[in-house]
């Protein structure tokens, strides 16, 4: 049961995320640097070096996560299999006196599921201060070229503030 019910909640989480992160964001993305082309190429060179960065960040994190919610399920599988064992075995074990061996069994596999997903958890948390990071970084240096080319006569400021909003 457990495994049957945790497959269709990762094919949900697959579903959801791939269609947010591989079918959206590339559009948003996309469409957000033809926008900015057409207000200011040379600032967007500043939005094409960015992309690449957060990729390659995002890319990073993921990469050290895929092992990890693996290692998760093998963890989430054998506390369900202590459970199961204990409940199924509950006569048994009263009758050889072997409740203390199966709370220290069932904690051990507790314990080592809780690590993994603590090891998750943070490396879950990382993404979205580093996207987060990378996006403000971003904004900052819009800003700051965007006011040299404003100086020089070279854009608008209606046409930065278009241009930052096609960088959210």
């Amino acid at each position: 049961i457990t495994r049957t019910t945790n497959d269709v909640q990762q094919i949900q989480m697959l579903v959801l995320l791939a269609f947010t992160l591989m079918v959206s964001a590339p559009i948003m993305c996309v469409g957000g640097i033809i926008m900015a082309l057409g207000q200011d190429v040379p600032l967007s060179a500043v939005l094409l070096a960015v992309v690449p960065v957060l990729g390659v960040s995002v890319g990073l994190i993921v990469k050290r996560m895929r092992p990890l919610f693996r290692t998760m399920q093998e963890r989430l599988d054998g506390v369900n299999r202590v459970l199961r064992e204990q409940i199924t075995g509950n006569r048994v074990i009263r009758a050889f006196v072997r409740d203390g061996y199966e709370e220290k069994r069932f904690r051990g596999a507790n314990t080592e599921l809780t690590d993994v997903s603590v090891a998750t958890g943070r490396l879950m948390a990382l993404m979205f201060p580093t996207v987060m990071t990378v996006v403000n970084l971003s904004s900052v240096a819009v800003v700051w070229f965007g006011a040299h080319r404003i100086d020089s006569g070279g854009m608008q400021i209606g046409a930065l503030t278009a241009f930052l909003a096609y960088l959210m």
